[in-house]
C-alpha cells in the first residue's frame, strides 16, 4: 500500500528561470522554436529533421501527419519511416537547467504531478512511463512535489525493464517498489511475468498496455499516449534499452513494446515510436560522482548537438519530441547557445 508524500507543487526555493518554450508545465513544438535553435542549420538539414519530428505538446497531435510517422494499414497502426543519418540539433528553448541535482528532482516531480492532475482533470486517469536508474532515485529526492495526486486514479509502465521476477534485486520494479511505490497509493502498475524469454515478456507487456481503456491511456495512430514519459540517458546514448546499433532504435514495426536480446537476462522496452507519442517526454540527467564528476555532460552534449546521428547515439533521435531537464553539471559541455 501506499501514503502520498506532499508539498505544494510550486514550492521550491532552489528554481532557476526557466527558457521560452519549456516553461514550467509546456514545451513548444519544434516548429515553433526553429529560430531559436544555436546553430545556424541549412534548410535542408532541417528538413532532415523534420521527417522524424512530432510535437510533444498536445495542442498539435497532426504533427505525425508531418512527416514522422506513416499510417500503415490495420488497426489505424503506425510505423516510423527510415531513421534519418543526422537530426538537427535540440532547440535551446527546449533546454531547462536547473541549479543542481535537487532542483532537477523537484523540478521533475512537478511535472509529474502537473501531468497527473491534468489528466485527471480532463479524462478522470493518467498514465505515466518511468525509467530504472537514476530518475528512480530523483522520483525520491522530489518526492514533496507530489502532494495531491490521485495515484488510485495513475497506471505505472516501465519504459524497459529486464527479464527477471518482480522482487529480483535487479529489477526495476523491485527497486521501485523500495524507494518510492509504497508512497503511491492505489497507483497501478504494470508489471512484468517474471520470466527470461525477451519475446514472450514483450508480447505480454505490450498485451497489457493495450488492455487498458483509453480513457487510462489514450491513442493515437495505433499508438499509446501517456501523459509523461520520463527517460534517462547512457553514456553511449541508449534510452530505454534502445542501442547505439541496433535494429530497435530504427523500429517501424507499429508495436509498442520490443524484446532486445542483448544481454544476459534479455530486456524489453518501449518501442521508440511508443515513447515519442507521449503528451510530453522529459529527458533528465543530474548529479555528480566519482565515477562522472562532471555529471553526464558530454553524453547530454551528443544528445542535445551531437551530429552522430541517432544510429549511433540514439539518443538523438528524441531531439524534436523531448525537453530535457539538467543541471548545471550536466549542462557544462553544451554550446553557449543553450546556456544564455
Amino acid at each position: 500500500m501506499i501514503s502520498v508524500l506532499g508539498i505544494s507543487p510550486t514550492a521550491s526555493a532552489t528554481r532557476g528561470p526557466v527558457r521560452p518554450g519549456c516553461e514550467v508545465g509546456s514545451c513548444r513544438p519544434l516548429q515553433n522554436s526553429l529560430q531559436k535553435a544555436p546553430h545556424s542549420l541549412t534548410r535542408g538539414v532541417w528538413a532532415v529533421g523534420s521527417l522524424f519530428a512530432v510535437s510533444l505538446c498536445r495542442g498539435d497531435r497532426a504533427a505525425i501527419a508531418e512527416g514522422r510517422c506513416e499510417r500503415r494499414g490495420r488497426k489505424g497502426a503506425s510505423a516510423c519511416r527510415a531513421l534519418p543519418d543526422q537530426v538537427p540539433p535540440a532547440a535551446a528553448s527546449r533546454v531547462v537547467i536547473k541549479p543542481d541535482a535537487e532542483a532537477v528532482a523537484f523540478e521533475l516531480c512537478a511535472e509529474v504531478a502537473r501531468a497527473a492532475k491534468e489528466a485527471v482533470a480532463a479524462r478522470g486517469a493518467f498514465a505515466l512511463a518511468i525509467p530504472g536508474g537514476s530518475i528512480l532515485k530523483m522520483l525520491v529526492t522530489g518526492s514533496s512535489q507530489l502532494e495531491g495526486v490521485e495515484w488510485d486514479k495513475g497506471v505505472l509502465a516501465y519504459v524497459n525493464h529486464k527479464c527477471v521476477p518482480n522482487d529480483d534485486a535487479a529489477a526495476t520494479h523491485q527497486k521501485a517498489t523500495e524507494l518510492f511505490l509504497s508512497g503511491w497509493p492505489g497507483m497501478r502498475v504494470i508489471t512484468m511475468g517474471g520470466s527470461a524469454e525477451g519475446g514472450a515478456e514483450a508480447a505480454r507487456y505490450e498485451a497489457e498496455l493495450r488492455a487498458l481503456p483509453e480513457s487510462t491511456l489514450p491513442r493515437s495512430s495505433g499508438l499509446p499516449v501517456f501523459d509523461l514519459c520520463l527517460i534517462g540517458v547512457g553514456d553511449d546514448g541508449h534510452f530505454g534499452s534502445l542501442y547505439p546499433g541496433r535494429e530497435e532504435i530504427a523500429d517501424a514495426s507499429g508495436r509498442w513494446v520490443l524484446a532486445v536480446d542483448m544481454k544476459s537476462p534479455p530486456s524489453i522496452t518501449l518501442s521508440p515510436a511508443a515513447m515519442m507519442s507521449s503528451k510530453k517526454v522529459l529527458v533528465a540527467s543530474a548529479g555528480v560522482s566519482e565515477k562522472y564528476p562532471m555529471g553526464k555532460s558530454e553524453a547530454m552534449k551528443k544528445a542535445i548537438e551531437g551530429m552522430e546521428g541517432p544510429r549511433a547515439f540514439p539518443a538523438q533521435a528524441l531531439r524534436s519530441t523531448a525537453c530535457y531537464l539538467l543541471d548545471e553539471a550536466a549542462a557544462s559541455s553544451l554550446s553557449e547557445g543553450y546556456l544564455s
